[in-house]
């Protein structure tokens, strides 16, 4: 048994290389990502969140119905991704790292539809928001589907540009820009239910540095593999139409919770960019799957 585990490096020596090879701004993702995590259980323990609140704006129910309607039609789109994934595992030579994009605007739009039905349906667990001046809802139900959608986001996005490697060491790499965009989603949400303003602030403040240094780290990670990977234009577009819009996210969420904006209008934009974003995205990937054919770009085909 000692022999057929000697060429195994321990857990910790593996580790300590992952840690090595990752910069400074992947490792300033993990320390905040830390960071996120103990100040929001800390936050649990010792300061109370805000009241349930109390009535229903049916103006934002109607935006939530509408939005649900309107998703409808992209995910019966999206259905050609699982025509795509079809003639891609019945060829002879399938590209497994497009099935496996394919299928991660499929999980977007099915997260999003379950989270607005619900919204739509009254079950949204609307909290009484803190930080904002007004007296207007914050619905924890969005902020659980972004918890999962702003990672598998990031992943559609930076997946491509690492082409001729396995899936395992892309998430490696990727790994802290997923944990602390997660763990933003939970920060800045927390942060607007507390009663305490001074830990609310902080939260809110924490999560969007947080978010900042995802920033940094997916810049370092494009000036890495931009030069090595295929499509480098049409993928950095889509980089750069998803980073715009997650600034502009959190810019609304700020205006909203210094009462420059109403929670009418915030809902509606989260509404808006929730479905056009996803559809561009989705279009661009389409777009990417037809160029990246080693029949048309002359390369070899993604090897996993």
């Amino acid at each position: 048994m000692a022999n057929a585990h000697a060429g195994i490096p321990p857990s910790g020596e593996v580790m300590s290389r992952v840690w090595s090879r990752w910069p400074w701004t992947a490792k300033s993702c993990v320390i905040l990502t830390g960071l996120q995590v103990v100040s929001c259980l800390a936050a649990h323990s010792c300061w109370q969140a805000g009241p349930v609140y109390r009535g229903t704006l049916e103006d934002e129910i109607q935006v939530f119905s509408m939005t649900r309607n309107a998703l409808i039609i992209p995910m019966a789109l999206i259905t050609l991704v699982f025509g795509f994934q079809v003639s891609e595992m019945c060829s002879s030579k399938p590209r497994q790292r497009a099935l496996a994009i394919s299928r991660a605007p499929m999980l977007l739009f099915a997260v999003k539809i379950c989270y607005y039905t619900m919204l739509s349906r009254g079950y949204g667990l609307a909290f009484q928001n803190q930080r904002s001046p007004d007296y207007r809802p914050i619905y924890v139900t969005r902020w659980i589907g972004w918890t999962y959608a702003i990672p598998t986001v990031l992943f559609m996005n930076l997946y491509p540009f690492m082409d001729s490697h396995p899936m395992l060491e892309v998430l490696i790499r990727i790994f802290p820009q997923l944990a602390a965009s997660a763990a933003y989603c939970w920060t800045c949400g927390l942060g607007s239910v507390l009663y305490d303003p001074w830990m609310g602030w902080f939260l809110t403040v924490l999560g969007c540095v947080a978010y900042a240094a995802v920033i940094a780290d997916e810049l370092v990670y494009l000036t890495e593999h931009i030069r090595t990977t295929s499509q480098p234009t049409l993928k950095g577009a889509s980089v750069f139409v998803k980073e715009v819009m997650f600034v502009v996210y959190t810019v609304i969420f700020l205006l909203g919770n210094i009462g420059f904006m109403s929670s009418y209008s915030c809902q509606l934009f989260y509404s808006v960019t929730d479905i056009s974003h996803l559809a561009v995205l989705s279009s661009l990937l389409f777009v990417y799957w037809n160029l990246d054919d080693p029949r048309l770009t002359a390369t070899a085909d993604h090897r996993d």
